[in-house]
């Protein structure tokens, strides 16, 4: 049987970094399907996906932002912070290269 373990803290999750974790989510989230669409019509790219993939990069940069600003406040649970923060980054990265290689 696993030990309980409980959290003795007045520390809380901030709203920020919360927030920046949905944006990443989602945000990655559009990059996959974008993705997994192309993929599916052999390289055949409609407009629309071009743009769902630069909204998801305005998405990373705006939660990238967020993460840090939470991360960087006094007496917080750090867990949503870095979650949003990674994964606004991988979103950041796999949308720029998309959008570089002008696919």
């Amino acid at each position: 049987m696993a030990k309980k373990r409980y959290l003795f803290s007045d520390k809380k999750n901030p709203e920020k970094g919360v927030f920046s974790s949905f944006l990443g989510l989602i945000g990655l989230l559009g990059v996959c399907l974008a993705l997994l669409i192309s993929y599916k019509n052999e390289g055949v790219v409609p407009l629309r996906l071009g743009a769902v993939v630069l909204l998801s990069v305005f998405f990373g940069v705006t939660g990238l932002v967020m993460g840090i600003m939470s991360h960087m406040e006094p007496d917080v649970l750090l867990f949503f912070p870095k979650l949003g923060i990674v994964l606004n980054a991988v979103t950041i990265l796999i949308g720029g290269v998309i959008l570089y290689m002008g696919v």
